[in-house]
């Protein structure tokens, strides 16, 4: 057996490793070298898992000698779970994982894909994209698979496909192990979607900026009381979390050791039902820091509680606008413009106050991706999972634009 193989798969056997009784139900296992693993149902989960939305790029396309590095990293430290999705990276998440997945045995990694609402006319669609993706993803089964994406705006489309049915009879036939779904909506259409099934678990936006400006906490909070684990996304609110203002991440600095990575995933991690963090890592130095926190992971104190209540707090005063670059407004905005590079422009400015760095910036976006060339249409806001006023904030960044140019 090959070294790589004997380590990844040494990660996998829960004999020999030292059980840590965390809070509540939870169960971790550590071993030596490794990242920290959560018992889940009949298998072991990497408390750290790969997001496989911001891979890294050179130009338009995947630089697939980066990913393969990243992979082999992650397989090496024991964080083989891997979660992409049918849109992500303009559709070419899942071809290229597939790509570089196809070198290990599918036994050694836990593979996560996504049911497309938006895609989905008919039930007999759902069926098809699922074998599409199967195919691009080179393997003949899912570990967990979801029904993506669901809120206000696509739940009677979940409902209208009976996406669920169709996917229940996927997973009797053996080609999906845990069914869950993946949630980006209001409270009430939560309480719907948790009666639909008896649900495996549960993709929720949690990190301690949205716990309260989201409702992420009563989200989570719906989803225990079912007994559903959750699997966290967006720990980091799409690189907002590493990239803290002065004042935050001096309060930081004042009162712990930390990175702003690597306390943001910590604590995500820390919440009673989380089965695995997402991390959308975009290079082999973000996968080695990530990895770090997870192989001497240490659970959140209370006084560290407090401390991420008093930055989201600081970060709250601050007037940032709350995007996380999923980008699913670019999907139907029929201008082109590139709202999430717009707010976070925006957003950065707002934190430095760096006019000229601003100015800059949004000038070198192609003139079709500008906040100013939004035509007040709304159909971007349908898509936002936060549900943003998309256009009027748009206004507002081009606004200070041009105030600042004169």
């Amino acid at each position: 057996m090959k070294r790589r193989e004997f380590i990844i798969n040494s990660a996998l056997v829960i004999g020999g490793t030292a059980l840590l009784s965390g809070c509540g139900k939870k169960e971790l296992i550590k071993s030596e070298s490794q990242v920290v693993r959560r018992k889940y149902k009949d298998i072991t989960v990497p408390l750290l898992a790969l997001g496989c939305m911001r891979l890294p790029m050179k130009g338009k396309d995947v630089d697939m000698q980066e990913l393969e590095k990243m992979v082999e990293y992650c397989m090496t430290c024991g964080a083989n779970y891997f979660d992409t999705a049918y849109m992500y990276v303009d559709g070419k998440s899942e071809t290229v994982m597939g790509k570089v997945l196809k070198k290990y045995k599918r036994e050694d990694f836990i593979l996560a894909d996504k049911s497309p609402i938006y895609k989905m006319k008919t039930s007999e669609d759902v069926r098809k994209i699922f074998n599409e993706q199967l195919e691009k993803c080179q393997v003949e089964y899912f570990d967990f698979y979801m029904c993506h994406n669901i809120n206000q705006n696509t739940f009677a489309t979940y409902r209208d496909v009976r996406m669920v049915d169709e996917l229940i009879k996927l997973k009797k036939e053996g080609k999906i192990k845990y069914l869950g779904f993946s949630f980006h909506g209001t409270p009430e259409i939560l309480r719907e979607v948790v009666k639909d099934y008896k649900w495996d678990f549960a993709q929720l936006q949690i990190n301690y900026l949205d716990w309260d400006v989201v409702k992420a906490h009563e989200q989570y909070n719906i989803v225990q009381e079912q007994g559903i684990p959750v699997t966290v996304m967006e720990p980091l609110r799409g690189g907002g979390l590493v990239n803290l203002s002065d004042k935050a991440l001096a309060k930081l600095k004042e009162n712990s050791n930390n990175t702003p990575a690597e306390f943001g995933l910590r604590w995500a991690a820390s919440r009673d039902n989380v089965v695995t963090v997402l991390s959308g890592m975009s290079n082999l130095e973000q996968v080695k820091e990530n990895i770090q926190t997870f192989i001497n992971y240490k659970e959140m104190s209370k006084e560290e509680e407090q401390l991420a209540d008093e930055i989201a707090k600081i970060i709250q005063s601050q007037g940032e606008i709350n995007c996380t670059a999923c980008k699913y407004c670019m999907e139907v905005c029929p201008r082109g413009i590139n709202i999430p590079a717009n707010f976070a422009l925006y957003n950065q400015y707002k934190v430095t106050n760096n006019k000229m760095l601003f100015k800059i910036y949004y000038e070198s976006l192609a003139d079709s991706e500008k906040a100013d060339k939004c035509i007040k249409c709304g159909l971007c806001n349908k898509n936002c999972p936060q549900a943003l006023d998309i256009p009027k904030l748009l206004s507002k960044v081009a606004d200070e634009y041009n105030k600042i140019s004169g």
